[in-house]
């Protein structure tokens, strides 16, 4: 069965519920601590994202949200972890895709805020620009 892709759906007057939280359910759990909220549960345990994955197709969300927020080089360098910028988004994308073939729903990246943006300061937004950007390609 083909999935209808987000523009078929909302073309056809559908709402398109996404849901997210992984950072504060797994912070709940116990598997991540406050801080620099980088989601490394991705890579430490795998089974369980993709778990809490398929927990929120359950509870009704139409995309597979990839917990990709906070997983940028900015965050990573604040815990020593730049290392795994790619293996772990791409894992959390694949892992995602995974559970949207799974469960015939749609699938998505995600980006987050940052602390570098100050509009005065031109090599800062290039900064951010290429931070961006890096980040669009990975997924």
């Amino acid at each position: 069965m083909k999935v209808k892709s987000l523009l078929e759906r909302l073309a056809e007057g559908e709402s398109v519920c996404i849901a997210e939280g992984y950072l504060f359910e797994f912070e709940r759990r116990g598997y991540l601590q406050a801080g620099a909220y980088v989601p490394e549960v991705v890579l430490e345990y795998p089974h369980l994202v993709k778990a809490l994955y398929e927990e929120f197709v359950h509870a009704g969300s139409d995309v597979v949200l990839a917990f990709t927020y906070y997983a940028h080089l900015e965050k990573l360098q604040i815990i020593n972890r730049e290392k795994d910028y790619e293996p772990m988004n791409r894992t959390a994308l694949k892992m995602a895709r995974e559970v949207a073939d799974n469960t015939g729903t749609l699938m998505a990246g995600n980006i987050c805020n940052t602390g570098l943006y100050y509009p005065d300061d031109p090599k800062l937004i290039q900064k951010l620009k290429d931070i961006f950007k890096v980040k669009k390609n990975n997924c």
